[in-house]
């Protein structure tokens, strides 16, 4: 088990986001249209610099909510545009650039957009949030909770992102994202060098329908162009189909614990359960893939986003059976291992509500699947 890190909660969700075009397509009467930013030339391999001013960034008022994030391999032709506007009955809609980022040699889903058109849920008790979205509008990154754990990052420290060369990128900012499977948010500008292709990211308005209805009539529409899925800005958790995530004994339970090595932390944040190198590990619920690759402390792991702000951690694996996308409840998504700092083969497990760790053994027990 690695050390935890106690990272704040700058933000429990993304909402809306622009294209790297600059262009907002608004169908509401009386929407008002945020005025254009100065753009900046990103200049490759550069560390970003942290003693630039921070701008000043719209208001949460004049930024219009998203419900629906629809990604897709390439940008939609205007009349699937519509008919996708016409099915959910959206009143606007924001384009942004998308896209699988490799951090070091692990994979994770990352945005370039306009810190200026975005609207952020924010729980009370939580930093004001347009300081996250100034410190992206400065060049820094903005990376998920989940991930920065993985690489051990601290914030004001850097991460290495792979496109065509390696992109030296500040953090600036930690976000639990609303958006499943987003793990780092730019700025527009920087979308060329993250190799993040523009138009390929679509965030919905869609204030008069359920998010969950919504994101089926756009199903309909999209099919098998892209990925739809709801946004989550209420965070109301919603229970979804659970199963236990591999066979095998439970060797260490959630809670307090004596340090496993000097250093390490004395709170288990997950449960491990005791199986053979290669056993199956499956996805404990719906829900899409946030990261997978190497993890400090744990060799390697994977993390899905669920709904209402559910992440699962799946750490020590010797195989990733995925990379992106959309997984299914008791889909393979990798293999057991002893990797990392383990003293024999397991699979640890961590259930995380808007990242707050939770016993995994009681989450399955209330969501009908106990660990027997």
């Amino acid at each position: 088990m690695r050390l935890g890190l106690r990272l704040p909660h700058l933000l429990t969700g993304l909402a809306v986001l622009l294209a790297a075009t600059g262009t907002v397509a608004a169908l509401a009467p009386g929407h008002h249209t945020p005025p254009p930013r100065t753009e900046r030339v990103a200049t490759p391999h550069a560390a970003v610099a942290s003693q630039q001013p921070a701008p000043v960034v719209a208001p949460l008022t004049r930024r219009i909510p998203a419900h629906l994030l629809v990604l897709t391999t390439a940008p939609l032709p205007p009349a699937v545009l519509r008919s996708l506007m016409a099915r959910t009955g959206a009143t606007a809609t924001l384009v942004v650039a998308s896209g699988e980022v490799h951090l070091g040699s692990g994979r994770t889903t990352g945005l370039g957009v306009d810190p200026s058109t975005f609207r952020a849920w924010t729980p009370r008790g939580t930093a004001d949030s347009d300081a996250l979205w100034r410190s992206v509008a400065v060049g820094e990154g903005s990376v998920a909770h989940v991930v920065a754990r993985a690489f051990g990052v601290t914030l004001g420290g850097s991460v290495i992102a792979a496109a065509v060369h390696p992109v030296h990128l500040r953090v600036g900012s930690f976000a639990t994202t609303g958006l499943p499977g987003i793990g780092l948010v730019v700025d527009a500008t920087r979308s060329r060098e993250l190799a993040l292709r523009p138009g390929t990211g679509l965030l919905l308005s869609v204030p008069n329908r359920t998010p969950e209805l919504a994101a089926f009539a756009a199903r309909a529409v999209v099919g098998r162009l892209g990925m739809v899925t709801p946004v989550q800005l209420n965070r109301t958790v919603v229970a979804g189909h659970w199963v236990v995530p591999t066979t095998g004994r439970l060797t260490s339970p959630f809670g307090p614990r004596v340090a496993p090595r000097p250093g390490a932390s004395t709170f288990h944040e997950g449960i491990d359960i005791g199986a053979p190198i290669g056993t199956p590990i499956y996805a404990m619920s719906d829900g899409v893939v946030l990261y997978a690759g190497p993890a400090a402390g744990y060799g390697s792991e994977v993390v899905l986003s669920h709904r209402g702000g559910v992440t699962t951690v799946y750490g020590h694996v010797s195989r990733i059976l995925v990379a992106a996308g959309h997984v299914s409840v008791g889909q393979p998504i990798a293999l057991v291992g002893n990797e990392g700092e383990s003293t024999g083969p397991h699979l640890h497990v961590e259930v995380r509500v808007d990242d707050r760790p939770v016993d995994p053994v009681r989450w399955l027990a209330e969501h009908g699947a106990p660990i027997g």
